[in-house]
C-alpha cells in the first residue's frame, strides 16, 4: 500500500515537472517567435519607406521629363537594399517556421508516439 502511493506520488511528480518544463519551452518558444516577428516588421517598413522613396525618385524624373534609367546610383542602391531586406525577410521567416516545429526536449512523440525523443 505504501509503495503504491510513493509509485503514484512519483508519477504526479514526473508528470507535474513534465507539464512545466513543457510549458517553459512553449513560452520560450513563442517569445522567440514574437521577437522574429517584430524584427520581419522592423525590415518590412524600411522596404516600404524604400519603396517610397523610388517611387518619388521615379515621379519627379517623370514630371521634369528626364528619362528614368535603373543605373542610376540612386534607384540601383535602393533596389540592392531591397533584394537584400527581402532576402533577410524571408530567411527570419523561415527561422520563424523552424521554431515553431521544435519540439520540447524528452517530449513524447506525435500522436500515438509514446517514445521519448533521443
Amino acid at each position: 500500500m505504501m509503495d503504491d502511493f510513493m509509485r503514484r506520488t512519483e508519477d504526479g511528480l514526473r508528470t507535474l515537472k513534465e507539464t512545466a518544463t513543457g510549458i517553459a519551452f512553449n513560452l520560450e518558444k513563442q517569445t522567440r517567435i514574437a521577437r522574429k516577428k517584430m524584427e520581419v516588421m522592423k525590415v518590412r517598413r524600411i522596404v516600404q519607406k524604400l519603396y517610397a522613396e523610388v517611387g518619388e525618385y521615379v515621379y519627379g524624373e517623370y514630371a521634369t521629363e528626364r528619362p528614368i534609367t535603373m543605373e542610376t546610383p540612386f534607384l540601383k542602391e535602393r533596389m540592392i537594399s531591397i533584394s537584400r531586406m527581402k532576402s533577410e525577410m524571408r530567411e527570419m521567416e523561415e527561422e520563424i517556421e523552424e521554431i515553431r516545429g521544435t519540439e520540447p526536449p524528452g517530449q513524447t512523440a506525435g500522436p500515438g508516439g509514446g517514445e521519448e525523443k533521443v
